[in-house]
């Protein structure tokens, strides 16, 4: 199916991107404009217009993103048409153009867009009174929640400037979807800490694992069914929410929203976490990974299909080996395996390319392989799976459908821990991020230095001196600064005495 234009595909979400005409790219704005256009002017050089207008669709969902971009081409060339009538001194509001029913998109968990009405220029008259849709506009350069939102996320629109990562900016759109269900679109000069204690005390009644079509009532009505029979959420994720929304505000102060008006963060109202109760997952001990290596997916060649055939195995083997995070490892392509020409080290290469995610900059490396994943026929397993799908499909069998990765991730996290509580051990605090914490712990036990081993697992070092000396290799990827014949001799240095693999 052929692609729309406007429309582009990063780290597996779908935005809608559009040059402004040459006639209004970058041009100076008078000193007065209605709300409306204000979504044109560049973050970045405060009364001009932007070059170019990029806006997060919000779904992954290539279907939904068609339907999308056309509502969004169609709103644009209106605004670019009552800029140029601003620029022109033609301007005048009018009653906006509102979408019909067909073209209004279902609300879903995840995947909203607002709709903003845009007011079409007509010829100016003496009237200084401005309204939008019939209602007074909202002080000027005082942009709402959402709008803050969208300068946050895209971070200014600037080639260059820093973004949130992924997955941060569809948690931040979730908890401002709930936020926006309670108290609507407000101007962010009118959110007040009234509003973030209630928006705390709202989401506190929201609990874990509800059904799907529970999801997507819009807040009071979730707040009206009796949700006695689930499990609350913790602490820590109401506080998650609460400083995502505080950095969207944090990010609108910044730009001189709220100068002169002694701002305080409207979301400060977090709870305090008891350390007995943080939530973090522990290393495994050395009789469950022997639990583990004689169940039967290590054992005795069992595959189960919600274990996606060979992930099963080798999917814990490498996130064990490496140290590596899950989302990391089954976003693995195959041509992410690849031996160095320089050094003959066969190496995984964790980045950020096309639609994969990686949660820091630090976490960004190319890294030996592990001699005992090696020895186990890992490079075998890679072979095998370039017959098969070519080199730039997916390593894992059961995840070539890139725009599902998310949801077959998730599933597949759930078979394993389920499997583990069922061969291994059944608690809270070891899943399949412990071993990451396993291989940590295992490389300090064997006097790796801590450095190297952040280097190894995409840790940050905050010494300003570690960063030093790193340098890029062919792809654009950064190394370690470490030769790789030094780490692979650090790496063969972790070692499970006593597992028999």
């Amino acid at each position: 199916m052929p692609r729309v234009s406007h429309l582009l595909r990063r780290n597996g979400i779908y935005w809608f991107k559009i040059d402004l005409p040459d006639d209004l790219a970058g041009q100076p704005l008078p000193p007065s404009i209605p709300q409306t256009i204000k979504q044109l002017e560049s973050p970045m050089r405060a009364g001009r217009l932007k070059t170019a207008v990029w806006l997060s669709l919000r779904t992954t969902v290539e279907r939904e993103a068609r339907q999308r971009v056309g509502i969004q081409i169609a709103q644009h060339a209106n605004l670019f048409d009552a800029a140029r009538a601003i620029l022109t001194g033609n301007y005048q509001p009018e009653q906006p153009g509102t979408l019909t029913s067909d073209d209004q998109l279902p609300a879903t968990s995840g995947n909203r867009i607002v709709h903003s009405a845009v007011c079409l220029p007509r010829p100016k008259s003496t009237n200084a009174s401005e309204s939008i849709g019939g209602v007074m506009a909202a002080p000027l350069k005082v942009p709402t929640i959402t709008t803050a939102f969208q300068s946050w996320s895209s971070g200014g629109s600037v080639k260059g400037a820093r973004t949130p990562a992924p997955n941060t900016i569809t948690e931040a759109d979730a908890a401002l979807r709930r936020f926006v269900e309670l108290f609507g679109d407000l101007p962010v000069h009118h959110i007040n800490k009234g509003h973030g204690r209630e928006y705390r005390d709202a989401i506190c009644r929201i609990p874990k694992g509800i059904p799907a079509d529970m999801k997507q009532l819009v807040l009071p009505d979730l707040l009206q069914r009796d949700l006695s029979a689930y499990e609350p959420r913790s602490a820590t994720t109401i506080n998650k929410s609460l400083t995502l929304l505080g950095a969207v505000l944090a990010r609108a102060e910044q730009d001189g929203h709220f100068d002169g008006r002694g701002w305080r963060n409207p979301f400060d109202v977090a709870f305090d976490i008891d350390s007995a109760d943080e939530d973090y997952y522990e290393p495994f001990t050395k009789d469950e990974l022997k639990l583990l290596v004689a169940s039967p997916v290590f054992a005795a060649g069992l595959r189960p299909k919600r274990g996606r055939n060979e992930t099963a195995r080798w999917a814990p083997l490498v996130a064990l080996f490496q140290g590596a995070r899950r989302t990391e490892v089954i976003q693995l392509l195959v041509h992410d395996i690849i031996r160095d020409p320089d050094t003959d080290v066969w190496t995984l290469r964790f980045d950020r390319e096309g639609d994969k995610r990686i949660k820091t900059v630090a976490s960004i490396r190319r890294v030996p392989i592990h001699p005992e994943l090696l020895r186990l026929g890992f490079l075998s397993f890679v072979e095998e799976r370039r017959r098969a799908v070519g080199p730039v499909a997916s390593l894992w069998p059961g995840f070539e459908d890139r725009s599902k990765l998310i949801s077959r991730a998730n599933k597949w996290s759930e078979w394993f821990n389920g499997y583990l509580a069922q061969h291994v051990i059944d608690d809270p605090v070891k899943k399949f991020h412990s071993f990451r914490g396993t291989f940590k712990r295992y490389g300090r036990a064997a006097g790796i230095d801590e450095v190297v081993i952040n280097h190894l697992v995409g840790h940050s070092n905050n010494s300003v001196g570690a960063r030093y000396g790193r340098k890029r290799d062919v792809d654009g990827v950064r190394d370690t600064g470490y030769p790789l014949p030094r780490l692979a001799a650090e790496l063969g240095k972790v070692k499970f005495d006593g597992v028999r693999f």
